[in-house]
């Protein structure tokens, strides 16, 4: 899992450092795969509120601000705490394929597609088509 996250942290800072954003790639890095994992909850609140309508929790704005904010510090002591984002980077030039690209390209268009495709669903289930 690691792996992954170090992965997807370094194709991330080297897409901000390409368009421009070198001084802040670091957080700007972090803050995609946050919103990414963000999108999968969601996803799987709109799964499970779909499937199991009566027992549904109600998603507060406050306890998805907490998780994000969670996500965000974990993220952060993981990937950028006490310079361990240059550490991955050297990592990761030593060992990166260019093929690793589409890993940190699908990670958030699933996730996308998984939340629009549940919002349909929900949608549906609101018209009592489903």
């Amino acid at each position: 899992m690691m792996n992954f996250l170090e992965l997807l942290y370094y194709r991330y800072y080297k897409f901000q450092v390409k368009v421009g954003n070198s001084d802040i790639a670091p957080f700007s890095a972090m803050l995609i795969i946050a919103a990414s994992i963000m999108l999968y909850y969601f996803d799987f609140f709109f799964v499970f509120s779909i499937v199991f309508p009566e027992i549904a929790p109600k998603m507060s704005i406050y306890i998805t601000f907490a998780l994000f904010v969670s996500i965000m510090l974990c993220l952060y002591l993981l990937l950028i705490n006490s310079g361990k984002y240059k550490k991955i980077i050297k990592q990761q030039e030593k060992h990166s394929v260019r093929k690793d690209g589409i890993v940190a390209l699908l990670f958030p268009l699933i996730g996308f597609v998984l939340f629009i495709g549940s919002m349909f669903l929900k949608v549906f289930q609101n018209q009592g088509k489903i």
